[in-house]
């Protein structure tokens, strides 16, 4: 079993996203027990093995491991994705109200998610200082 994870392994290879400086490798013993397990770790994460060990060596401490970083900017991107959606309907809305003089009802349900994601962000931001 481990020659055939090993050998569909070989034709994977992920290699960690760039690293700054120049590159120092470093030789990892490990038992055949733990191997299986950072396989696994691998499959589900989608990270290289070599990032998820850096990550549990130096970020293991704090609160802030490189796992939960990824996991934040994501949040970060999807929110901001969906203010700038939501930014566009606001300015459909203000250009529907500045010719018409009238305030939609479809208005106070698009400010309301503005508020609502402005929140959520405010949340995320709380979360990075602690």
């Amino acid at each position: 079993m481990a020659e055939e994870l090993s050998s569909s392994r070989r034709l994977s290879r992920r290699r960690r996203a760039n690293i700054d400086g120049q590159t120092q490798y470093v030789r990892v013993s490990m038992s055949e027990q733990e191997r299986t397990r950072l396989y696994v770790l691998e499959e589900q994460t989608g990270r290289s093995p070599s990032e998820i060990l850096v990550s549990a060596a130096l970020y293991a401490k704090s609160a802030e491991s490189l796992a939960e970083r990824r996991a934040l900017a994501t949040e970060f991107m999807a929110a901001r994705r969906y203010l700038a959606a939501l930014s566009n309907n606001v300015n459909q809305l203000a250009k529907h109200a500045n010719v018409t003089d009238e305030f939609p009802e479809e208005a106070r349900v698009t400010l309301g998610r503005v508020r609502d994601i402005a929140e959520r962000i405010n949340g995320m931001v709380d979360g990075l200082a602690g």
